[in-house]
């Protein structure tokens, strides 16, 4: 938390971490949910994401995987997923399709 005198609602949670020149840094303002994450090498910016109003950001709890979901809007989400690089995959959430064939009564 980035003041330990506000509540945590209100706060800025960050995250960062640098190792061999190459520095990630994860901020959240959940009051207004809000986000941005930067990766540099050194002075250069290799990429920046920043989101207003995410409905949700879950970390992946998996053995290994160092990743965060974003849930960006009802449908479209966001992984970010940090190992030697990282990797950005993006999607949309899949609306289950229904038959348009109904299969007769035996």
């Amino acid at each position: 938390m980035l003041d330990g005198d506000v509540l945590c609602c209100y706060n800025n949670a960050s995250y960062q971490v640098e190792v061999n020149g190459l520095s990630v840094s994860f901020t959240i303002a959940p009051g207004y949910r809000d986000l941005r994450h930067i990766v540099r090498c050194r002075e250069q910016r290799l990429f920046e994401f920043k989101a207003v109003g995410v409905l949700d950001v879950r970390v992946i709890d998996e053995p290994g995987i160092h990743a965060v979901k974003l849930v960006l809007t009802e449908k479209p989400w966001l992984r970010l997923q940090l190992s030697l690089g990282f990797e950005v995959i993006h999607g949309m959430a899949v609306v289950p399709s229904r038959s348009l064939q109904q299969t007769p009564p035996a």
